[in-house]
């Protein structure tokens, strides 16, 4: 339909071009999926006219205000605009764009594509370069877009872009502009790469002091012979990215691959020898939340994520200790938190090393005694006593109604019967 719309432009003396990242991706090959937006700008037409072109397509509206768009009905991934002046020539156009893999326009009837900033050679040399010397000034956050890009595409930023990226003031970004281009750069293939580049940039130092604290903190050579923390989490990201597709949310699985030992560099002890970091993964929990809730107000998001960091480190130490392990403390885990997600983590945690090493054993033994035990990685225990249960044995609710129902979950755990845990609370009262 969008060759007819465009044809019917063409009509009435007007031009209609893809143009960024639509225009990026065919060049290079990359199929976006289905229902990704699609910029379309027309030329040489006034508003009202595009309107009423587009108002044979279904009913349109018009979007934004600074920067108008009109969207058809039935087609919210097209967003038709027009040139800021109508005087703008294509060689301007291109320049207000961001990068130079992003300032090409195709012509959508001749596939004509008008690249004057050398888009195509930059793409094919897998380089990302600024348009222009305000390109930052004019929208700092564009710098997270440099850096998500690099991680999505493999791509690496030119010097001097590198170098404009340093000087800009991103101190008034909004958080969840932030969140968004952070959330791209971890559902990459390779987040690693764009993490690096924030750290190149200073990123990392102005904007998120959490993470540059990795950079130094030391580890075992033992456990850790790739080095610190930081390079540690770089590793984990990727491996996790490896397996973000099993996870039920993979944006939150990210952010706690990226901050699951966000709490080392204030736990971080040497005894002698020996490089400690006990309850990192308890501080880690809070740190999480401080920096999940420094991008979002999603607090059922930012509960998800400090969960997976609170408990990254179980499967692997339960795993170690297993001669002694109860089968009370695996109904414990799997009630506190997803075991599937939780082995998963850990899994990307396990791996993200120097070194090669195997987590099947481990995940084995969890399904294993998952299995044995009755229970679902993916579901929460079902208590076999609740209040209704304690009205019929003669209790009346009040404020040892909730200590009661705690004492016969607690037996639960221990893997007494319902018959049982009856008896207890009967002999209890």
């Amino acid at each position: 339909m969008l060759n007819k719309i465009a044809a019917d432009i063409t009509f009435h003396g007007g031009q209609a071009f893809y143009v960024g990242g639509y225009v990026r991706n065919i060049i290079l090959g990359i199929s976006e999926p289905e229902g990704e937006d699609i910029d379309i700008e027309v030329y040489f037409l006034s508003i009202q006219e595009l309107q009423s072109i587009l108002s044979n397509y279904g009913s349109v509206h018009l979007v934004g205000k600074s920067f108008p768009v009109l969207k058809i009905s039935g087609h919210p991934e097209w967003d038709f605009t027009l040139p800021a002046s109508s005087n703008l020539t294509f060689t301007e156009a291109c320049l207000r764009r961001d990068f130079t893999i992003n300032s090409m326009m195709m012509n959508i009837i001749s596939g004509e594509i008008i690249d004057i900033l050398g888009g195509k050679a930059d793409a094919a040399n897998r380089i990302i370069k600024h348009t222009n010397g305000e390109v930052f000034s004019e929208d700092p956050l564009r710098v997270y877009r440099a850096i998500q890009f690099a991680a999505r595409l493999n791509f690496h930023i030119h010097p001097e872009t590198l170098k404009l990226i340093n000087q800009t003031d991103l101190q008034k970004i909004a958080p969840e502009r932030i969140y968004e281009e952070l959330r791209k750069m971890l559902l990459s293939p390779q987040p690693s790469i764009g993490l690096r580049y924030m750290q190149e940039t200073n990123v990392l130092e102005r904007m998120h002091p959490l993470l540059y604290n990795l950079i130094g903190c030391p580890q075992s050579p033992q456990h850790h012979p790739e080095g610190d923390v930081w390079e540690h989490t770089l590793l984990v990201v990727d491996q996790a990215a490896r397996l973000r597709s099993q996870a039920k949310n993979p944006a939150a699985f990210m952010f706690a691959a990226l901050l699951h030992d966000i709490g080392k560099p204030e736990t971080t002890r040497m005894k002698e020898d020996k490089i400690t970091s006990y309850g990192h993964d308890v501080w880690g929990e809070k740190l999480a939340v401080s920096f999940m809730g420094d991008l979002t107000k999603n607090r059922a998001f930012i509960k998800e994520v400090a969960v997976l960091v609170r408990e990254h480190m179980h499967p692997v130490l339960l795993y170690k200790g297993r001669e002694h392990v109860s089968d009370k403390a695996i109904r414990k885990l799997i009630n506190r938190i997803n075991l599937h997600e939780l082995l998963l983590i850990s899994e990307a945690d396990f791996n993200g090393r120097a070194v090669k090493r195997d987590f099947q054993v481990i995940r084995e033994w969890f399904l294993e005694k998952s299995s044995r035990l009755g229970l679902k990685l993916n579901e929460k225990i079902e208590p076999l006593i609740k209040g209704r249960d304690l009205i019929q044995m003669g209790l009346s609710p009040g404020p040892n109604f909730l200590k009661v129902l705690d004492f016969a979950f607690e037996l639960q755990m221990e893997g007494k019967t319902r018959g049982e845990i009856i008896t207890a609370i009967n002999n209890r009262h």
